[in-house]
């Protein structure tokens, strides 16, 4: 048996229906019935679903009952939450899990966390950027994400200790076939040509990772990772003019005009935000973390993962023509 949590997410979504492709028997942890019945239509019948929470102990003991492998997705991912709120969710929730899996006898963990948990790129004494590794120190960026991700491994490590087998994996930011929203909203603004300037500058270095090359990851790392090691999930290393350039080759759209400078990002970000908790009582459409988060040198090494787990990273260009052609048929639902 194996318990999926977070798996009425874009990803989770994805490894489940891999699982249920290879005849395993899986379990997913929900909040609510209803919303896995969305999600997966008839083939909720081939599910266990456990109904709890990862801030419910007592739900978390049933869901973990006979288990014997863990992949653990469920997080809250908020770059402007606040971080007790955060903390509460992404680490005291996961210390709730991995504490029943130890009741519960299970052997292995994947444990899925984000580049984010690491840092950005390494910067030198003399100012050059090279890609993170996983045996670099984290340095994860002052947002609340970035930081309870970190614990959150560091909570799931620590169950090395009991005999328990873990694995963390980071993904990179995740896009493909599946999600109408997130970083397919950005690949359709392009398509649609509705994207004005590039964030910060188009030398800016990002990495983004398709999402069958994450499930297919997190398989891996279950089957051969070594426990108590961390695997980048990632694609390859780009400048974002590279990525929107080829974005827009390929969804016959057009890339950004122009750069907006990151000060003036951050200016305007925080202006909106504050005006409209003010005038309208809610948090405006864009945080200055996002904007910290997009701008920040994304250079990220998937060395380990291509020579311990065999996983090497889909092409762009195919990656980018799977996902404009499942866009366009989404659309025409």
């Amino acid at each position: 048996m194996i318990l999926v949590t977070g798996g009425t997410g874009f990803i989770g979504e994805q490894l489940v229906r891999s699982l249920l492709a290879r005849e395993e028997t899986v379990r997913l942890l929900v909040r609510r019935r209803e919303k896995a019945a969305s999600v997966y239509g008839p083939l909720l019948e081939r599910l266990d679903l456990a109904e709890g929470d990862l801030l419910d102990p007592a739900s978390l003991d049933r869901a973990a009952a006979g288990v014997q492998r863990v992949y653990h997705l469920a997080s809250w991912i908020c770059f402007r939450a606040d971080y007790p709120a955060a903390h509460r969710v992404n680490v005291e929730g996961t210390r709730n899990l991995m504490e029943a899996c130890r009741r519960a006898g299970v052997r292995r963990v994947v444990h899925v966390s984000s580049v984010a948990a690491g840092g950005p790129a390494v910067t030198g004494p003399d100012g050059r950027m090279r890609p993170r590794t996983e045996a670099d120190p984290p340095q994860p960026l002052p947002d609340a994400y970035g930081r309870t991700k970190r614990e959150q491994e560091e909570v799931v490590l620590s169950y090395c200790s009991a005999g328990m087998e873990v694995v963390v994996v980071r993904p990179s930011a995740v896009f493909g076939p599946g999600d109408p929203e997130g970083l397919n909203t950005l690949l359709r603004m392009v398509q649609q040509r509705k994207l004005p300037f590039f964030l910060g500058s188009e030398q800016i270095p990002v990495n983004l990772v398709f999402v069958r090359d994450v499930v297919r990851g997190m398989l891996a790392a279950m089957e051969k990772g070594r426990s108590g090691e961390i695997y980048n999930l990632v694609g390859p290393n780009l400048t974002q003019g590279e990525l929107l350039r080829l974005a827009a080759e390929v969804g016959r759209g057009r890339a950004p005009g122009f750069a907006m400078p990151i000060p003036v990002l951050l200016g305007a970000a925080a202006l909106v935000n504050g005006l409209s908790r003010l005038l309208l009582r809610r948090p405006g459409p864009v945080h200055p973390h996002e904007i910290r988060n997009w701008t920040s040198p994304w250079l990220v090494s998937g060395e380990k993962t291509r020579t311990e787990l065999g996983i090497e990273p889909t092409p762009m260009r195919e990656a980018l023509q799977e996902t404009y052609a499942w866009l366009e048929e989404h659309r025409k639902r």
